[in-house]
């Protein structure tokens, strides 16, 4: 799909935000661990949660949609598995997390992926796995393992994705002995793992963590509950940017002012880069602002890359970015495809392994044609920058919102902004 983005906004505009897909990711997993059903409100309903949904019942959860929110009744046992490839999509989360899970089966469990999934890195998992003599063997689009996962010590780097350590947090309640994980400094994307525990203790599930060991009595069992899953901070993100770099207000809605997200930092962010944003309540308004370069650190926020790639081309002076590094190896190498994105429309950016620099203020040059590089990131944030081009602009593939914003558009017309598909 193609889109063309017009300059400037028609109006202002308010936006819902949809519900965290992060943590959807970890409600539904913690609801089908449970002996018993929960119930589960405003589940974020996009490609990558579909994914987790499809591997959970092919894992013995059930799930239906009722009128006010989602049922779902937990795997009785791991025979439950009805033995089919888990197809993760291009999720990343649904694998990671998953992996150590479909072991507790104690059979072959198959994972398989698209787009550049399969490609991504596992090796925390295969030297884990391998340690403690269990399969895991790769093999073209597949992924194979075996289990049980047994407890004890598991050593990880701090400097790798948190989506491990989820994992291991997930699996390791069950297994029959206490475990610890020692996270080996430097420590990076910690708040994740603490959005991780703050779902399992919800869930009844015990974790004593001290910042570079978490400890997990063995032996548990996780309890069914209701919850609501609040607003996403990472898409909310490109709405608060398309306030302050535009000559129009924003009304974001549907946030969470204590939000554990790591992706709450956006705010603070920003508001460092001299951008005008008011909270009231779950409402975030975001107005014109001037804004100017600065550090910042992607430590605990790499899925901000993109956005502020695009907010930095619209400050004064230059903003460097640190511990990027991570933005490499997602959905795309997202640090190269806004570089050379940005360069199409007349922005400068330049990179290093693991940072990056943005010279503003630069005039956005419109009518060209922009690669979504099938990133659902990518395509967001170039549309969000898109709005202050001197002329239209058009964005290919941007059916990659679908991923995990499939309504992105519409919201984007609701926030003032005139869009066409091609």
């Amino acid at each position: 799909m193609r889109v063309k983005i017009f300059p400037g906004r028609i109006s202002g505009g308010e936006v819902t935000i949809p519900a965290s897909k992060s943590l959807s990711h970890r409600v539904l997993i913690s609801a089908a661990l449970a002996k018993g059903t929960s119930v589960l409100h405003h589940v974020a309903g996009n490609q990558d949660t579909e994914a987790t949904l499809r591997c959970l019942k092919a894992l013995g959860a059930a799930f239906e949609k009722k009128r006010d929110g989602l049922s779902v009744t937990g795997i009785r046992d791991w025979s439950a598995y009805d033995g089919s490839v888990l197809d993760c999509g291009e999720s990343g989360s649904t694998l990671r997390f998953l992996i150590p899970i479909a072991a507790m089966t104690g059979r072959t469990v198959t994972f398989t992926g698209h787009g550049k999934l399969m490609q991504r890195p596992q090796s925390v998992y295969e030297d884990l796995f391998c340690r403690k003599g269990l399969q895991f063997e790769k093999d073209g689009e597949f992924l194979r393992v075996r289990g049980p996962l047994p407890g004890g010590e598991y050593v990880l780097k701090g400097d790798v994705s948190s989506q491990f350590i989820t994992g291991l947090l997930f699996t390791l309640p069950l297994a029959e002995e206490d475990s610890v994980i020692r996270i080996l400094p430097p420590y990076e994307s910690r708040s994740y793992v603490l959005l991780t525990e703050q779902i399992l203790k919800g869930s009844g599930i015990r974790i004593l963590d001290d910042g570079a060991e978490i400890r997990i009595p063995g032996n548990q069992h996780y309890l069914p509950c209701e919850r609501t899953v609040e607003g996403d901070d990472s898409q909310a993100a490109f709405f608060e940017t398309l306030g302050v770099i535009t000559d129009q207000p924003v009304c974001i809605h549907g946030l969470n002012p204590a939000s554990m997200q790591g992706d709450h930092a956006m705010l603070s962010i920003l508001r460092k880069m001299g951008g005008n944003l008011r909270e009231d309540g779950d409402l975030v308004t975001a107005e014109p602002s001037v804004l100017h370069g600065t550090m910042i650190d992607l430590e605990n926020c790499p899925d901000l890359g993109p956005v502020l790639f695009a907010a930095a081309a619209q400050a004064e002076g230059t903003t460097e970015f640190i511990h990027a590094g991570r933005l490499r190896i997602k959905e795309s190498d997202r640090i190269a495809a806004m570089e050379e994105e940005l360069r199409k429309l007349g922005a400068i950016m330049h990179s290093q392994e693991d940072s990056a620099v943005v010279s503003g203020k630069a005039k956005i040059s419109g009518g060209v044609l922009l690669n979504g590089h099938n990133d659902h990131r990518i395509v967001m944030a170039l549309a969000v920058l898109a709005c202050t081009a001197d002329s239209p602009v058009e964005i290919d593939g941007a059916e990659a919102v679908n991923k995990s914003y499939p309504e992105f558009f519409e919201d984007l017309k609701k926030a003032g902004v005139r869009v066409e598909q091609v």
